[in-house]
């Protein structure tokens, strides 16, 4: 039940996010959207995607604190209410609050999950686990794309959010049969002004990146109120008995070199995300073509994050993230070559699918596991919330070269966003080589150089005492010197009765 809630959350998420960027697709090319530029629509992802990210810290925190059950089961609730809204309501304003909802929810759901899988597995099983949960995020794009093109095609857009609501009750009645989870046991009040500030600085940060091309240089004050409150977030985390940051995470590089990883794939995974379906719809195929198009990327994300599970141990972290990296930047230089959907094309896309299931659970295990066990929900916080911050920023640019070509040809804004892609492939793949090369121990983790000198040194001075005190032992105690070639483990002396044979303890 553990595994399959776990990945039934990110499955949920992953199709709700997937849903997003097939409903923009639709209202793009549909009279409802006609007259809305790109940018304004891709504020139904944004939406979520805001909440998301400020909140998903703070939500592992308190997760870790008061019970990783409890906050998913609340996660779940928040979801379910923002999706049944989404379907029903009729404002565009409105339709974007309830997004806003959905993502709260969801920032609860994220880390709870995964917090609550961890934290009740053995440790032998744990990279299983999150090999499991990423690689059930594929399979969420797979189904809502498989079905998704189906009911937006014979239903509406709407209809696509339909399937999350239903999955998502059925997650919360699942909650009754899992474990409350691990609590740290702190006691005390959660720092509430610090997650505010937090959550408000991560907001503004999305929106002055989302809004950067339409506000021009009054950006540069979000930048500055962002850099405000995150600052106050962090003075609140120093002083604060329970913080909303947990600062003792951001002192271990092994994190902090995840972190950034895991902030690479984010926005490299949501920017292809977007510019697949935005591509086919350009070149005139309707909705139900584009699905079967995209359903061999989905494919291969979840076979690639299985397999990516076994092989984890024996490659490690950041080799899946190098070798995912080079995959999606590959498949990205043979798209553009391209005039058209092609087999080769296709190739690309099945490509795209393998980087991504291998840079999936390798950034999760870079970042988890250099956590310790009852930092689980908050490190997955923090991870996710730089997935999605990445995510945000790719939605953003890409959105804006697309409507805005630095590029020539009739595929201007769609080769422009294809090659930003292959440069954050780039720099994905350049940090994962240096972390490999340079493999440092955390301040945690410390490893204890002793010079082959001093141990043999150690070795002479032990030698002595034992030749000393077998010297003041009578002669038919002693024990006979050890052959170091024939017998370099010495065998202990068999206990002989004396004065103080049977009483408590050893006998000599």
């Amino acid at each position: 039940m553990l595994r399959l809630v776990g990945a039934g959350v990110m499955l949920t998420v992953m199709a709700d996010t997937t849903a997003t960027t097939l409903a923009v697709g639709v209202l793009r090319y549909a009279p409802a959207g006609a007259g809305m530029p790109l940018g304004d629509l891709v504020w139904l992802t944004s939406a979520a995607f805001i909440p998301i990210a400020a909140l998903l810290a703070t939500a592992g925190r308190w997760a870790d604190l008061f019970g990783r059950r409890r906050v998913l089961a609340v996660g779940l609730v928040v979801f379910v209410l923002g999706g049944i809204a989404t379907v029903t309501v009729e404002p565009w304003s409105y339709v974007l609050a309830a997004r806003a909802v959905q993502g709260a929810g969801a920032a609860a759901m994220i880390p709870a999950s995964l917090g609550l899988l961890l934290g009740e597995l053995p440790e032998s099983q744990r990279r299983g686990a999150i090999a499991l949960w990423s690689s059930a995020s594929g399979l969420g794009c797979l189904l809502m794309q498989a079905g998704g093109g189906w009911l937006a095609a014979t239903v509406g857009w709407r209809a696509l959010f339909v399937p999350d609501v239903v999955i998502g009750v059925a997650l919360l009645v699942a909650c009754a049969w899992l474990p409350p989870g691990r609590r740290a046991g702190a006691k005390g009040v959660p720092d509430v002004l610090g997650a505010w500030l937090l959550a408000a600085g991560i907001a503004v940060v999305v929106l002055a990146i989302s809004k950067a091309m339409a506000w021009g240089l009054d950006v540069v004050w979000l930048a500055l109120a962002a850099l405000a409150l995150l600052g106050g977030a962090l003075a609140q985390a120093r002083h604060h008995r329970l913080p909303a940051i947990d600062l003792a995470l951001w002192r271990r590089p092994r994190f902090v070199w995840g972190w950034l990883a895991t902030w690479g794939f984010g926005a490299l995974s949501y920017g292809l995300l977007t510019v697949q379906p935005l591509y086919l719809l350009h070149l005139g195929y309707p909705m139900l073509e584009v699905a079967m198009w995209l359903t061999p990327t989905s494919v291969a994300v979840v076979v690639t994050s299985f397999l990516a599970g076994k092989v984890v141990k024996r490659v490690g972290a950041y080799g899946l993230i190098y070798a995912g990296s080079l995959l999606c930047g590959g498949a990205c230089v043979i798209v553009l070559t391209q005039a058209g959907p092609t087999v080769w094309g296709l190739v690309a896309s099945v490509v795209v699918g393998m980087g991504v299931g291998a840079l999936a659970p390798g950034t999760s295990v870079a970042t988890t596991l250099a956590a310790r066990p009852h930092q689980y929900a908050s490190a997955v916080g923090a991870a996710t919330m730089a997935r999605m911050v990445g995510g945000a920023v790719g939605v953003a640019v890409v959105s804006v070269v697309i409507d805005h070509p630095f590029m020539t040809g009739p595929f201007a804004g769609l080769a422009g966003a294809l090659a930003l892609c292959v440069a954050i492939s780039v720099l994905i793949g350049a940090l994962a080589l240096t972390k490999i090369t340079r493999l440092r121990p955390d301040p945690g983790d410390v490893m204890i150089k002793v010079p082959r000198r001093l141990l043999l040194e150690l070795r002479m001075t032990l030698a002595t005492v034992a030749a000393e005190a077998d010297a003041l032992l009578p002669v038919e105690t002693r024990t006979p010197p050890a052959d170091p070639y024939k017998d370099p483990v010495p065998r202990p002396r068999t206990a002989e009765p004396g004065p103080l044979a049977g009483t408590r303890g050893h006998t000599h």
